[in-house]
């Protein structure tokens, strides 16, 4: 596992001929992700390509150093991942005539790429971003792995094309420009992350997943390389369990192969307990499993994993978060973060990242298993939507609703309150925009009460005006969506946009970042393309049955699990952040959403926060999707255009300054320790 980034001279100059110094510049970009890689650093300047990467050792720890090249050293490249079939392949390419100079999954790369060209990628089994550098051709080719695991950004600026693993890589070279996206703003505030290929940044993007990029005689082309089949397969119950089993079982065995401690993130939930039961199958040692608790019981999951930590036998490491913890990392976090993130439990999976590194360097987590099989009760909700719209609207607007909308504030997980007014908030909505407001943050609708209209007038007005803008925005960037007809079962609508959005471009950037920032490598069974493309063929039916989320994953793993852990109710990696606003975390709302901050920065309205503010702090509604997206954006712009002004032409002090915040975080890094 690494970080790579790189840049090329579009023109084909050698870099010698750039003012500057080409040293500088690469080792400035690779030291900014070195997180990602703290073992050892490589860099390779080949006449108009520079290559570089920071390295964590897993596989081949003596002789797998980067960049690595072919034999007469007319291919390098850097890569970032791991590729589990690499044994397999590698025997491949000996077969063909090559010669291996180390043990790495990385060497294999070069070798398949001289072989088969581009079309390499469709033999590699694992999580990658890669770079190329082909001399004979004066070609560069970068690639990305299928369900988008492992990140990769790339930008052109100055006649110069940029790549990294992280978008500060790339902001780290001078000409490298800082821009707020609007587009990637409004993206944010409705769905909570920026999905591909936007970033926040304008002029820098995001390489999707399952594609790859050709940079050849100054041109970039981008292709997608792998697109499953939209047929759906046609077995009984009982073959598709035994596949799916088999499958499953293949993916864990292989993701246990390391050079370095193994261990396992363990929530309690299906997913991560399955992945456990599995790969103990497979060694003859205890696992090492880890978990984190709450306080608060409506969160609190750890009861489940130690549960299950008994049941299959392993050794296990449990630590509480706390307010006072998840306070004291932010200012961390915020070191690795490029873009805002507003999924609150990357908190809790950084800290669980940090107690993991203390005893292992590579953990199995449970990603993919809730789009892919169908875990997320707003899968089922979408039926509870049909009958909804079929009551008279009398009934439901007049009747329903108001009833609905009067039950009191209950700032507990997935309380019925929340619940149900989120469910009727959107349920009269079309399949797709209701399941995107559903699952988001503030709808596109009400962006222009939130964002000034100064502020759009700057960039030529807002981009989109409804949900169904965005969803057309989405519809063009995915080819899982560009599957989904008028005719198609709306659970399978909901999955497919929750794989190519929501899985691809929060959950993963989420892990890969607070795993990474800990130099801690996850690998994620589920989405193994094998099993991808199995679950992506499986009917409806096979996932949500009635309000019964993943029924074929918990038919398959039942016969390994205690029977209460596959009927127990989701409850979902997440912190009482709703509460937390109106404790701990208030001192984040004082600094970040404070009415003189607010004004000077030109962005927002101060009436639609201070409604956002009051209605969560007198109780009249739970404004913890609203009030974190936008704590996150507003640390986020602090930290990349607090001095600058590209929209909102205002000026902001270097640092923060509230009253009685030092005195605030003081106390309570003394409280924490």
């Amino acid at each position: 596992m690494c970080g790579i980034a790189g840049y090329l001279n579009l023109n084909g100059s050698s870099l010698d001929d750039r003012p500057g110094s080409k040293e500088d510049y690469l080792r400035g970009m690779c030291h900014s992700i070195h997180h990602r890689g703290p073992d050892e650093q490589g860099m390779k300047y080949i006449g108009p390509a520079a290559l570089g990467m920071t390295r964590l050792s897993i596989i081949d720890l003596s002789t797998g150093q980067q960049p690595i090249s072919n034999e007469d050293e007319t291919v390098w490249i850097v890569f970032n991942g791991e590729i589990y079939n690499f044994h397999e392949l590698k025997e491949r390419c000996e077969k063909l005539g090559h010669t291996f100079k180390t043990r790495s999954d990385t060497e294999v790369i070069v070798h398949l790429y001289e072989e088969y060209g581009v079309d390499c990628v469709q033999y590699l089994e694992g999580m990658f971003a890669f770079s190329i550098w082909d001399i004979a051709k004066k070609r560069m080719f970068i690639a990305r792995d299928r369900m988008g695991e492992k990140p990769l950004h790339w930008a052109i600026f100055d006649d110069i094309f940029f790549y990294g693993s992280e978008i500060k890589s790339i902001l780290t070279h001078p000409s490298a420009k800082r821009q707020l996206n609007p587009v990637a703003m409004q993206q944010y505030l409705s769905l909570e992350y920026v999905p591909s290929p936007s970033t926040m940044f304008e002029g820098i993007h995001k390489l999707p997943p399952a594609s790859y990029m050709v940079i050849e005689n100054g041109q970039v082309n981008i292709q997608r390389y792998w697109s499953p089949s939209v047929d759906t397969v046609k077995m009984s119950e009982t073959e598709a369990s035994e596949r799916l089993l088999q499958l499953l079982d293949d993916s864990v065995k292989g993701r246990l192969i390391s050079d370095v401690p193994l261990g396992i993130f363990l929530s309690g939930g299906i997913d991560s307990s399955g992945v456990t039961a599995l790969a103990a199958r497979h060694v003859s040692h205890k696992l090492k499993t880890f978990s984190i608790g709450f306080n608060d019981a409506s969160f609190d999951e750890s009861d489940y994993a130690e549960q299950v930590a008994k049941h299959v036998g392993t050794e296990h490491h449990k630590e509480q978060f706390t307010p006072n913890l998840a306070l004291n990392m932010m200012e961390d976090l915020w070191k690795v973060l490029d873009e805002p993130i507003a999924d609150a439990s990357i908190l809790p999976t950084y800290f669980l990242s940090k107690i993991t590194r203390q005893r292992v360097t590579v953990a199995l987590s449970g990603e993919g298993g809730d789009e892919l099989f169908g875990g997320y009760p707003t899968y089922f909700a979408h039926s509870l939507a049909a009958i909804w719209r079929s009551m008279p609207g009398v009934l439901r607007n007049g009747v329903v609703a108001p009833m609905v909308n009067a039950l009191p504030v209950n700032l507990n997980n997935l309380s019925f309150d929340y619940k149900l007014k989120r469910f009727i908030s959107s349920a009269e909505e079309a399949p797709m925009v209701r399941h995107l407001k559903w699952m988001g943050s503030i709808p596109v609708a009400q962006h222009s009460g939130l964002i000034k209209q100064s502020a759009f007038d700057t960039i030529g007005g807002a981009p989109f005006k409804t949900h169904d803008d965005l969803i057309a925005w989405l519809r063009e960037t995915r080819w899982l969506m560009q599957q989904i007809s008028d005719r198609s079962h709306v659970v399978d609508t909901a999955m497919r946009l929750d794989t190519s959005c929501f899985l691809a471009d929060q959950l993963l950037v989420k892990a890969d970042r607070a795993s990474m920032a800990c130099s801690l490598e996850a690998r994620m069974p589920f989405l193994a393309h094998p099993v991808a493309e199995f679950a992506l063929s499986l009917p409806p039916s096979y996932k949500v049955r009635g309000t019964t989320t993943k029924y074929l994953l918990k038919k398959t793993l039942s016969p390994l699990l205690p029977e209460n852990i596959i009927k127990r109710p989701k409850k979902g990696f997440g912190i009482p952040v709703a509460k937390w606003l109106k404790g701990d975390f208030k001192v984040l709302v004082d600094e970040l959403l404070e009415e003189g901050y607010v004004q000077r920065q030109g962005i927002f309205e101060w009436s639609y926060l201070s409604k956002l503010l009051s209605d969560h702090y007198e109780g009249r509604a739970d404004r913890r999707k609203e009030l974190w997206t936008l704590i996150m954006f507003q640390r986020w712009w602090h930290k990349f255009f607090n001095s600058q002004t590209p929209i909102g032409g205002c000026e902001l002090d270097e640092t923060l300054h509230i009253p009685g915040r030092a005195a605030q975080i003081a106390q309570l890094q003394t409280s924490a320790r």
